[in-house]
């Protein structure tokens, strides 16, 4: 209703986990699931002030409200800052170098029907990062 309305305002921010299979095929599955709650505690400090949704077995969804929705992009960039330095600590074991690729979109009434709508849309976006990161790697 707030969307139809234009009165909607908040963001999804769509995570992926990279590597997960490789994790559980390399170092069991306990060390995948290790993996999996260090990504989940970070997302969930990190955006302490909105809902954090695990949606798949390496998928998390947040739907930034408030002071969250405020700073989406610091917030953002934060994560991506912390993962950042967990790949490049050689000192940790492969399930603590968290690698994870993000979509982050916010309700746009002018093009969103329904909630629906913004979650295809963050998904779009991260997997367009997911395939950015690959790309990158690959060079």
């Amino acid at each position: 209703w707030d969307i139809v309305n234009q009165m909607a305002r908040f963001g999804i921010l769509m995570v992926d986990l990279n590597y997960l299979k490789r994790i559980n095929d390399s170092f069991g599955h306990e060390n995948g699931d290790a993996y999996i709650k260090n990504m989940c505690k970070m997302i969930c400090d990190i955006f302490a002030h909105s809902p954090v949704y695990r949606i798949g077995g390496d998928e998390f969804v947040v739907i930034l409200e408030n002071r969250d929705l405020e700073s989406a992009g610091d917030l953002l960039k934060k994560m991506q800052n912390q993962i950042e330095e967990l790949q490049n600590n050689k000192d940790l074991e492969a399930w603590e170098r968290l690698s994870a690729a993000a979509g982050l979109v916010f309700c746009d009434s002018n093009i969103d029907e329904n909630t629906d709508s913004v979650l295809k849309r963050a998904d779009k976006a991260m997997y367009e990062n997911k395939k950015a990161m690959k790309a990158v790697r690959k060079d």
